[in-house]
């Protein structure tokens, strides 16, 4: 997305301002105003109706800026004009007091009043408006909604996660009741930007708790049903294998047990996952930057990220474990 400079976007409001839509002009006009308050300086924004029996192209007539205060003249909502629910004639006395440049004491009354229904128009409108309470008006309340979504309304878990606020692209994944491989791939692969595939049924030899294995005489010892033999058995029931990769050197590293992202790779997949697996992780190296082993290099660990077999015959370089 290209973005365009505040400057820029203020020409294009005051000389294009018929294409804007109210309450988008007012959004703008309201960011402009806070930004210049944070500057120490004074910006305003009036909004008056327009005065006239014609009927508008637009919800916006003129808008205009002097001094870091904008004006801009609505079609709609006023208590004369077309849309008034007064009678036409209080609007023909206030035009004719207008032809005559006269000062209208009525008109300023109604202009006073018009400026409590604008503000009150626009914040009805932006009230159930999620996007404009979340970053416009920085509700807490809307806030905290949103986040509690995604597992994310207790403070000191959102403190462990940089960006936190960037997960909150990912809630209608959370929020669904179901989850699937496809879609923690998904996930993954958008915020770590690498390719990420995760698999299921993955087979590993894994310990039988204790109250499981076979006592004879007490428990667990019918053949063919209860009765296991050893303390450990291959099952792949609760296994997830999330191949990472292929990666360059520099993230394939990142990923690497004790890495920068394995910390926050467990703790997505806590917040994501609603029931108890083991991960096992696999993360490739492209064939593209594998290198020799020099051992006086730190780039090459022993027993994690070295090989001795030519590099010509290695498509790519695989290192696994398992997330703990």
């Amino acid at each position: 997305m290209v973005k365009q400079s505040q400057s820029l976007i203020i020409d294009k409001l005051l000389s294009q301002y018929k294409n804007f839509d109210f309450y988008q002009a007012i959004r703008l006009i309201n960011h402009i105003i806070a930004q210049a308050k944070k500057a120490d300086v004074d910006a305003q924004l009036e909004i008056v109706p327009w005065l006239s029996l014609s009927f508008p192209e637009t919800d916006i007539l003129n808008l205009e800026k002097v001094d870091n205060k904008f004006k801009l003249t609505a079609t709609f909502l006023s208590l004369f004009g077309i849309t008034s629910p007064l009678p036409t004639f209080y609007t023909e006395e206030l035009l004719q007091h207008n032809k005559h440049h006269q000062v209208d004491e009525i008109k300023e009354l109604l202009n006073i009043i018009h400026k409590r229904l604008y503000y009150f128009l626009y914040h009805a409108w932006s009230q159930n408006r999620l996007l404009e309470q979340f970053i416009e008006q920085k509700n807490e309340t809307t806030q905290q909604a949103l986040l509690g979504l995604i597992g994310l309304s207790l403070k000191n878990i959102r403190e462990k996660i940089p960006n936190h606020r960037h997960l909150l692209k990912y809630a209608s994944h959370w929020i669904c009741g179901r989850r699937t491989l496809q879609g923690l791939s998904n996930f993954l692969t958008d915020y770590f930007n690498v390719p990420v595939r995760a698999q299921s049924l993955v087979l590993s030899i894994q310990p039988i708790p204790y109250e499981q294995r076979c006592r004879l005489g007490i428990e667990n010892h019918q053949l063919a049903s209860t009765a296991y033999l050893g303390s450990y058995i291959q099952a792949g029931r609760n296994n997830l294998l999330i191949c990472i990769g292929p990666l360059d050197v520099s993230r394939f590293f990142h990923f690497l047990l004790g890495g920068a992202n394995v910390e926050m790779l467990k703790l997505l997949l806590k917040l994501y996952m609603r029931e108890p697996f083991n991960y096992m992780i696999e993360v490739i190296l492209d064939k593209g930057f594998l290198s020799a082993l020099k051992l006086s290099s730190l780039a090459h660990p022993l027993g994690m990220v070295s090989w001795l077999s030519p590099t010509k015959e290695v498509e790519s370089f695989k290192v696994k474990y398992w997330l703990k």
